[in-house]
């Protein structure tokens, strides 16, 4: 998509009330937040609430550290052209590395220096977090009508802690805009061909 693009449809959302975008630092290498960040300053909009993601962009798998993560909120920071980050959510994080919490303590560390206001996370584990992580926000999680697991428990433990959700996947990946058929086809590299059963991620 061209940055052209992405203004025209950001400008359509504007102009519909929306006010809440969700974004990653791995959304185009950086572009996603850049783009964002420069429509937003020429629209003179401060009341556009930006959630961003770290963990993934040069960190996944093995590069887990006080100073990396702090290097990337920064590195959101310029790029969205703000004093600080709306929400921070955590993004491919191993289950052992959220399990240990530090990550989580580095974060709240930037909330504490005005950096970050606010700390959630976008995983399947957020049972594990809404348990250990005092301070989080808002979790993100596929959420549609085809994937209604987190109402078993995942929604009321999160609603007894005040902890926000955000739907991932809302139209199941395109499913339920109307738009596909049986004879739809998708690339080799499209989860929606090689993930269709979720033997490789989100098995549910």
């Amino acid at each position: 998509m061209s940055g052209k693009t992405a203004r025209f449809i950001l400008g359509a959302s504007l102009e519909s009330r929306v006010t809440f975008l969700d974004t990653a630092d791995f959304c185009g290498n950086g572009k996603s937040e850049e783009i964002i960040g420069g429509f937003l300053v020429e629209a003179n909009r401060d009341d556009v609430f930006v959630a961003t993601k770290v963990g993934r962009k040069d960190v996944y798998p093995d590069k887990y550290t006080e100073s990396t993560i702090r290097e990337k909120v920064e590195e959101s920071i310029q790029r969205l052209g703000v004093d600080a980050l709306d929400l921070v959510q955590t993004q491919c994080v191993p289950t052992e590395i959220m399990r240990r919490g530090e990550i989580y303590e580095w974060l709240e560390k930037l909330v504490d220096e005005g950096k970050v206001r606010r700390l959630g996370a976008s995983v399947d584990e957020g049972l594990m977090l809404i348990e250990q992580v005092p301070s989080l926000y808002s979790l993100q999680v596929i959420f549609n009508i085809f994937r209604q697991k987190p109402l078993e428990r995942l929604l009321p433990k999160a609603q007894e802690a005040d902890v926000g959700i955000i739907a991932r996947v809302p139209l199941a990946s395109g499913a339920l805009t109307g738009k596909f058929t049986k004879e739809s086809t998708f690339g080799v590299s499209d989860h929606r061909n090689f993930n269709r059963d979720g033997a490789f991620f989100n098995v549910g």
